[in-house]
């Protein structure tokens, strides 16, 4: 690929909605492939799925990447797909069998008093994002937020906003993981220790709006930092319905985190 067609491909991938990241992420996986102008599925499966030096997961990525690829030059990528299809049952089967035996050294009320640790002693930041984590069981995507004095300032589509207002603060993700499926979620928060961190980050009368974090480029770091005992949220979510384990909490997470019920029960190890 040219230097010129790259570029292309990567204006197509912007085109799609993928973030930056991503975009580099498909762009690093392109430059592993065996690629040339004449190249099909085929050649592509092949490369990926005789090599045993790559784990399911690379396997994926790439395969993932070829298929973008394909799209691009409006090449077929049906065998592509199903072989993605076959790899992602293979990881829920992995996933489902791990998560079932996974021992955690904390519960629920573990990670509520750790929060109230950080609002304590005054780490504000870390009790905000715990709390975002937590209520509504969120992604890392769903903590990059934007505070706002007003929602007429809530413009950006591909923005998460906390809006602040006298008594309460408004939640607004409309940038997160499955936002395409599930699209807008929308949160009151009536919450007086989470209005005052807002009110304390917002702090400078002359910001109309103000990033949470300047630079959400390494969120996963990021958000581990601010987490209680530096967990995933990932981790938060599975001790969560450990401690409340049923059908109903699931279907609340469910709705939160835009996942669906069959995702959280290979992943989450649901009890009816």
């Amino acid at each position: 690929m040219t230097n010129e067609d790259l570029d292309l491909f990567v204006e197509y991938l912007k085109k799609t909605g993928l973030t930056d990241n991503t975009c580099n992420r498909h762009i690093r996986n392109y430059k592993r492939l065996p690629l040339n102008d004449n190249s099909t599925q085929d050649d592509i499966l092949k490369s990926i799925m005789n090599d045993k030096t790559i784990s399911i997961p690379q396997k994926l990525l790439r395969l993932s990447s070829g298929s973008k690829y394909l799209q691009y030059k409006n090449m077929e990528n049906d065998k592509i797909l199903s072989n993605i299809m076959e790899l992602n049952k293979q990881m829920s089967k992995v996933y489902n069998e791990r998560n079932q035996k996974r021992k955690y050294d904390y519960n629920k009320q573990d990670i509520l008093n750790e929060m109230e640790r950080f609002y304590d002693t005054g780490n504000k930041k870390a009790y905000l994002l715990s709390y975002l984590v937590v209520t509504f069981n969120t992604r890392n995507k769903d903590c990059d937020v934007t505070i706002a004095r007003h929602k007429k300032y809530c413009k950006d589509k591909n923005e998460n906003y906390l809006v602040l207002r006298k008594n309460d603060v408004v939640y607004i993700r409309n940038f997160y993981k499955t936002c395409k499926t599930y699209g807008t979620k929308e949160h009151i928060i009536r919450n007086k220790k989470i209005l005052e961190c807002v009110n304390y980050l917002m702090r400078d009368k002359d910001f109309k709006t103000r990033k949470l974090f300047k630079n959400f480029y390494n969120c996963t770091e990021i958000i581990k930092r601010n987490m209680p005992f530096n967990l995933k949220t990932s981790d938060i979510v599975r001790i969560i319905l450990n401690c409340e384990n049923s059908l109903g909490d699931a279907v609340k997470i469910s709705k939160n985190r835009g996942t669906s019920i069959g995702v959280l029960n290979n992943n989450y190890n649901i009890k009816s």
